[in-house]
């Protein structure tokens, strides 16, 4: 796990990016090159994991070819790509590192598709004098990057891009507002892009991109429904097991919950060394769910620490964990929390049971998606007029008139109504539900919206800039492309054959768990953040709302109404805690935004 930079420049010499803006993503070390011609300038901080020594530094260039890799994630599979590749390669070392940059000297481009892993990676190929990039298929591993006539830009983090000209806009603004974090498609800064996850990128010798979709290679996901419980089983147990290359200590999160009790009664069972376990619990009882994570430590006999935090202590750590955002969201608070007090126990790796829900039904938007669909059909103001029984009037008013399933699933999960929108000077900025491969029903296309809406514009950059911020890489086994096609490929008669929330991924791993893991309703970490924001959070809160009114971000009259609404208990605390959160990192990044509507609105540095 590292992070990454780069420069290229077709016109003139490249000049390297300051790498100890990201120094937490690498505290072990930091290597730098340059191409003979200085044109392109490759750095890299380093969290050794796998292959500790020297031999498995970046930036690694190949001897043979001379082409240079850099690369955040790991590959998973890379022994097997090793017996693959043959006899005839002179390994040096023992690094996927190594694996990756001789997987691209006999595959090329095609590399990616030999790939299992998080990663996101950049080879400069000297014979063809290119930067190839690419990012791994699910988006866990994040790859940003700006571009101008003569030169390109890439890091691992949007803080390495401190120095060169941004904006943020009203379109951008909207877009973080609707949706609690901003789209990668619309970035608050609009000249910063990311790179698409399961895509691929070419910067030629002139400076031009070139970018295509290398995942999903195949234009249907259909799975055999004969045996499904044994393959799943066999699927998730495998992809646990690879999850466990490590040249370090690799731990559990275990909140008790049923994603990561699975993933930690697999990994304690492969693991030939206790697996260490982490549940963290803080003063109020009502909210510490860290007694059945001891019943499944105990069970498989983990060395299991359980982390009680103070009120006190965890409050602080709410604003320690937004000004440590890379991006705004509204989401992040919970992973920071947990991510740095298994860092301070010297943890390197952990893993995670993020994406159970998103494959398996365990969210509510599985529930609410058919009811969306006979409501949609109802003209607007039916609509509206029914919205305001269940006291979700405006909400209802804004459903698309649209029956897919993926649409409304996407569009559920907004934060903000059209007119609360528009009330914030603000125009609308929606983000086109994209599938690019056929599914087999509506609970499939739910799922694709989760996995590559909420879980990857808000989870997993929540969880990238989180446990990394704490120098902590963080796995997440159930995101294995292969066990994801899988279980989107079933149908949903499969799926839920089974009673119960998530019940097909509960009656595979039945055996694994106890009855109170599974027979419970779904929990989690859950912090009381309205009282706080009332109480000890109050002035941070003030003043994150005033840094929006201030800079002209939104205009007073949104702020102060969205204030009273919560006041009032007639707003749910993640609205407003977004606009918290927002003024917070503008005054950070000494952000404003342009009072020309019409014209570009730029920050200022």
């Amino acid at each position: 796990m590292c992070g990454i930079a780069l420069h290229f420049n077709s016109s003139g010499r490249a000049t390297p990016l300051d790498l100890r803006l990201i120094h937490h993503r690498g505290p072990d070390s930091s290597g730098e090159w340059t191409s003979p011609d200085g044109r392109c300038w490759f750095g890299s901080r380093r969290l050794a994991i796998v292959d500790l020594s020297p031999k498995g530094a970046q930036p690694m260039t190949d001897p043979a070819t001379g082409n240079v890799l850099v690369v955040n994630g790991e590959i998973y599979n890379h022994r097997a790509l090793r017996e693959r590749l043959g006899p005839d390669v002179d390994w040096r070392g023992t690094s996927d590192t190594e694996t990756l940059l001789q997987g691209y000297a006999r595959w090329g481009h095609e590399v990616v598709q030999h790939l299992k892993g998080m990663f996101a990676f950049a080879i400069y190929d000297a014979a063809r004098k290119e930067i190839f990039l690419a990012r791994d298929r699910l988006g866990i591993k994040p790859l940003y990057y700006t571009a101008d006539r003569e030169s390109v830009r890439v890091a691992s983090e949007v803080k390495m891009f401190a120095g060169a000209s941004q904006q943020i806009d009203a379109e951008s603004i909207s877009a973080y507002l609707q949706w609690g974090a901003s789209p990668e498609r619309q970035l608050l800064f609009p000249d910063i892009h990311v790179l698409p996850a399961g895509h691929a990128m070419t910067i030629g010798s002139d400076g031009k991109q070139k970018i295509w979709r290398y995942w999903p290679a195949r234009k249907t996901f259909v799975s055999p429904v004969e045996n499904v419980l044994l393959r799943l089983r066999e699927l998730i147990e495998r992809a646990v097991d690879e999850h466990l290359l490590s040249d370090v200590p690799v731990a559990s999160f275990l909140s008790g919950g049923i994603d990561s009790s699975i993933v930690t009664a697999i990994a304690a069972q492969k693991l030939e060394n206790k697996l260490q376990t982490y549940s963290v619990g803080f003063d109020l009882a009502e909210f510490d769910e860290t007694a059945i994570a001891q019943e499944i430590a105990q069970r498989y006999g983990t060395d299991h620490h359980r982390i009680q935090l103070s009120e006190e202590e965890v409050i602080h750590s709410v604003t320690e964990a937004v000004a440590k955002l890379d991006l705004p969201s509204v989401d992040a608070i919970n992973t920071f929390i947990v991510s740095r007090a298994v860092a301070a126990h010297g943890v390197k790796v952990a893993l995670s049971g993020l994406g159970g829900d998103e494959l398996f039904g365990g969210y509510p938007s599985f529930r609410d998606v058919p009811r969306l669909q006979l409501i949609a059909r109802l003209p607007r103001p039916l609509r509206k007029t029914l919205g305001r029984a269940a006291r979700l009037g405006d909400r209802l008013a804004d459903l698309p008139a649209t029956t897919d399933a993926g649409e409304l699933a996407r569009w559920r999960r907004r934060f903000f109504t059209d007119e609360m929108i528009h009330r914030a000077g603000l125009p609308l900025a929606p983000t086109a539900f994209d599938c690019p491969v056929e599914l087999p029903d509506d609970f499939a296309r739910v799922s694709w919206a989760e996995l590559t809406g909420y879980m990857r514009r808000m989870l997993l950059r929540d969880a990238d800039q989180m446990s990394m911020a704490v120098s902590l890489e963080m796995r997440v086994p159930f995101l294995d492309h292969e066990l994801v096609e899988y279980v989107l490929g079933l149908p949903a008669a499969a799926k839920k054959r089974y009673p119960g929330v998530k019940g097909l991924l509960v009656e595979a791993c039945r055996d694994l768990l106890p009855a109170s893991v599974y027979e419970r309703p779904k929990a989690g970490f859950v912090l009381p953040m309205k009282p706080w924001m009332r109480g000890p959070l109050a002035s941070f809160v003030n003043d994150g709302l005033r840094e929006t009114r201030t800079r002209e971000i939104l205009p007073q009259s949104f702020v102060n109404e969205m204030s009273e609404a919560f006041r009032r208990d007639r707003l749910h605390w993640t609205r407003l805690w977004s606009i918290v959160v927002l003024g917070h990192y503008a005054k950070r990044w000494d952000l404003f935004r342009s009072a020309d509507e019409n014209s570009s609105s730029h920050s200022h540095r």
